[in-house]
């Protein structure tokens, strides 16, 4: 799971900034979104608009850009590195654990999908290091890369991305097996902005929702998506039709069927794009989840329960929202509700002066803070 990340000159981010899901509340309530070793699982983060909501989900997705192939927006492309400073490196640094283990990958770059510099570390054991400013050689001590090409003069391939894609690793070795643990979880990272705006999305390719419909027909949830949607007030039927050789989803009216992203309102539709990456969340598929403005077509009943559902997954979610009638300890706790305020982070419970409990008013705590957010 991510425990830490800090970004600096990256989009409005001019100073180093920190974001950290380590907790040392012991809260006894809500106890299943708290992982064994102390890292919250399921967060929701607030900030006023031009908070930096948006790009601290894009700064923690940045890694993906290096170590897949995905595609880049042009809008990212050309607004890399925040403009109010001289610097020309946006640096990042990254804090793994896995159970015990603890993963630290740092990294600078010029742009988007090239790295200047990168070092890695697994239980504070340097096993990768490169920097194209001082050598084209990598250094590396993994178990399975020695007989690997280190020089990377003639490529602009990341040093990570390297590794995974031309060694063997050992995987009875604890360091490179927790490489590839590490390799594993990014490719499982995903970040989208709103739920139909599939231009912004960063990490996982998305599909097209003829594709989202395919997958929830294969996966045999079709009956299930058919429940969610009535739960959230959609009253519908729902079947299985054929378009040339794709099953797709569609409407049943009785006396005939129309397909869904066709008679589907924005809402609707934002909720099967939500259904289609919740499918993946609790498949195991998706190991972490930044969905910005998650709930921007949604009554406040539902957006709750679309909270509920993300909490209920086995991947690591964290979602951003201006809707404080989602502060509950029904929901969350405090220790995993955040502010963002002038390129700051603050847990929830650290605003307050009083020791909060499972019966107290986050919502109405909120309203009374002597901050302004």
């Amino acid at each position: 799971m991510l425990a830490k990340f800090s970004v600096k000159n990256f989009r409005n981010f001019d100073e180093w900034v920190e974001f950290s899901f380590e907790t040392d509340r012991s809260y006894e309530f809500n106890t299943d979104i708290i992982s064994e070793n102390g890292l919250v699982k399921h967060s929701m983060i607030y900030g006023v608009n031009g908070s930096g909501k948006s790009n601290l989900g894009l700064a923690i997705m940045d890694l993906t850009c290096h170590t897949q192939d995905i595609i880049v927006s042009k809008n990212l492309k050309s607004n890399y590195q925040c403009g109010c400073v001289d610097e020309d490196m946006a640096e990042f640094i990254y804090e793994f654990k896995f159970g015990d283990d603890k993963i630290v990958y740092k990294y600078g770059k010029k742009q988007v999908l090239v790295t200047e510099y990168e070092c890695l570390t697994i239980n504070e054991k340097e096993v990768v290091s490169f920097d194209r400013n001082k050598s084209s050689i990598i250094k590396l001590d993994l178990a399975g890369t020695e007989h690997l090409k280190t020089d990377l003069s003639s490529s602009l391939i990341s040093a990570i991305k390297y590794i995974s894609s031309n060694s063997v690793l050992d995987e009875d070795d604890k360091h490179s097996a927790l490489f590839l643990k590490f390799i594993d979880f990014i490719s499982g990272m995903v970040f989208f902005r709103t739920l139909t705006r599939t231009a912004d999305y960063h990490g996982l390719s998305i599909d097209t929702p003829m594709s989202m419909s395919s997958d929830i027909i294969k996966n045999e949830k079709l009956s299930d998506f058919e429940k969610f949607l009535n739960e959230c007030g959609i009253k519908c039927k729902l079947v299985a039709i054929k378009d040339g050789d794709e099953d797709r989803i569609a409407f049943d009216y009785g006396n005939k069927t129309v397909e869904f992203t066709l008679a589907a309102s924005t809402g609707t539709l934002s909720l099967g794009v939500f259904y289609y990456w919740w499918m993946k969340v609790e498949s195991g598929e998706l190991k972490f989840v930044y969905v910005d403005e998650f709930d921007a077509y949604y009554h406040y009943k539902l957006a709750r329960a679309i909270v509920s559902k993300m909490s209920n997954t086995i991947g690591q979610t964290v979602l951003t929202t201006h809707n404080i009638s989602l502060l509950s300890n029904s929901l969350l706790r405090p220790d995993s509700y955040f502010v963002l305020h002038e390129n700051k982070q603050y847990p929830f419970y650290k605003l307050v002066d009083k020791e909060l409990r499972q019966a107290h008013n986050l919502e109405k705590i909120y309203k009374g803070l002597k901050y302004v957010f």
